[in-house]
């Protein structure tokens, strides 16, 4: 009984969320928001001379490169440093006192 409640609970969860995601989409379509976000995303296709299909890929690679150049020296060929700060400026390095105890003096 307990895995039939949890299927339905799940079955009626997504069909709530496919729901307010057509429910949100016709909004947006309604209110001309979709038109203006299309209208610009294909503004930006036609200045770079590009299709968004390609641009896609070249960022996937981009992540590629960048996450095998972490991983391995010589993995990539996009050079990347792998860094560890410890410690964080706290604003104290050049006063002998805290900046708060300076204020009451």
């Amino acid at each position: 009984m307990g895995k039939v409640a949890v299927g339905a609970a799940v079955v009626c969860a997504a069909a709530v969320c496919a729901a307010a995601a057509l429910v949100v989409r016709h909004r947006m379509k309604c209110s001309g928001r979709w038109a203006r976000a299309m209208a610009i995303l294909r503004e930006f296709e036609d200045k770079c001379g590009t299709p968004i299909g390609k641009l896609r890929q070249v960022a996937d690679a981009m992540t590629v490169e960048m996450h095998a150049g972490l991983a391995s020296e010589g993995g990539s060929k996009l050079k990347m440093l792998i860094s560890y700060v410890d410690n964080l400026p706290t604003g104290y390095s050049n006063l002998s006192h805290p900046p708060f105890i300076l204020f009451f003096k």
